[in-house]
């Protein structure tokens, strides 16, 4: 007795699928491995300014005293790559005031007193923490009132002087008044009226000198009786 067997034909379309995929898996796995080994992470990503006062573009009621720049990371702290100018409205005058300060992911510095109104400019550079410089620049308004308020008042000696010269004119209104009177006092004899004086004291010795005379000249007289 004969037995005959059959069997599905062997085309190759069910290898052929299996083994693609693997392939594709096995070129694409070393594409992906190299493409995470080059993304940045983010902590050899470079520092970027996240915070600032006074805040960019801002107007100002009060006279700040002090420029505080925040970072996301911590600046490298010293050396002669960092620095903050602050450069005032006319585009010359720089008011930034002492030593940069570090303090983890802010850097600060000092201001001189601000005394004109108008737009400030602030200039940074710093380190970063992976050692590359960044730098960029700010800008903040100060406004008139701002500057009125914080302008120094005028010394003790300075505010008393005006008050003295004030009090002194009053009192020296009637010394005038009395030189005045003094003075027409003087001037109320005029030189007539010295020359009526004169005159009428001349005449009055000249009556005396006459009598004398007439009295000796007469009868009897001293010039008789002799």
């Amino acid at each position: 007795m004969t037995t005959t067997s059959s069997s599905a034909p062997l085309d190759g379309t069910g290898t052929a699928s299996r083994v693609l995929p693997r392939a594709a898996a096995a070129l694409l796995a070393p594409l992906a491995a190299a493409a995470l080994a080059l993304a940045p992470s983010p902590a050899l990503a470079h520092d970027v300014l996240t915070d600032s006062s006074p805040e960019d573009g801002q107007t100002l009621e009060t006279v700040p005293e002090e420029v505080v720049l925040t970072f996301n990371n911590a600046p490298m702290e010293g050396g002669s790559g960092s620095a903050v100018v602050v450069t005032g409205p006319d585009g010359e005058t720089t008011y930034e005031d002492g030593e940069l300060s570090f303090d983890g992911t802010d850097v600060s510095v000092g201001l001189s007193p601000l005394d004109e109104a108008g737009e400030y400019t602030i200039g940074f550079r710093v380190v970063s923490s992976d050692g590359h410089p960044i730098q960029d620049s700010l800008t903040f308004t100060v406004t008139e009132e701002a500057v009125a308020a914080a302008a120094p008042e005028p010394e003790a000696g300075e505010s008393e002087a005006p008050a003295s010269e004030e009090s002194d004119e009053p009192a020296g209104e009637p010394a005038a008044e009395e030189v005045s009177a003094e003075e027409a006092d003087e001037g109320g004899v005029s030189p007539v009226a010295l020359a009526v004086v004169a005159v009428v004291a001349i005449a009055g010795i000249g009556a005396v000198v006459l009598v004398l005379v007439r009295m000796r000249n007469r009868p009897g007289g001293g010039a008789d009786r002799k």
